[in-house]
């Protein structure tokens, strides 16, 4: 019987075969990383979205004058929640543009302090939302 194969002829597409397979095993690899990243991005950023809604009603839980037991609890539950987010308040003593949108100023105010109309709030050392401030303008007095 004769064999068809030369000896050595095959060497170089083994070898061929065997880079590519290699390079697709890396790029699936990769693939399977950079979809798992963009899900937990997608994740995160939905997440932010939902939360910043719910800072809204909290601020409109924080507006009534005086809150029966059941609309305490019902904020207690609220703001369990941001906790566990590790959402927390700005604290807005001195202007921060990066962190704070002045929508007016006042005269009265000393000279960049703050008066906060909407509470600002970060989470995981990140803006979530702006606070929204009116800032002082008062020059002192020599």
């Amino acid at each position: 019987m004769e064999e068809n194969t030369c000896p050595g002829c095959c060497e170089g597409k083994e070898e061929l075969y065997l880079n590519q397979l290699k390079e697709l095993q890396a790029d699936f690899i990769n693939f399977k990383n950079r979809v798992q990243r963009e899900k937990e991005e997608i994740r995160n950023q939905t997440k932010e979205e939902i939360l910043k809604k719910f800072l809204e009603v909290k601020d409109n839980f924080e507006r009534i004058p005086e809150m029966n037991e059941g609309i305490k609890i019902i904020y207690c539950q609220l703001t369990k929640v941001f906790t566990d987010e590790n959402i927390q308040e700005m604290n807005c003593e001195y202007f921060d543009p990066l962190t704070q949108e002045a929508i007016a100023t006042n005269k009265e105010l000393e000279k960049d302090k703050v008066q906060v109309v909407e509470k600002g709030y970060i989470m995981n050392d990140q803006v979530l939302r702006t606070a929204k401030v009116i800032v002082g303008t008062m020059e002192e007095t020599k």
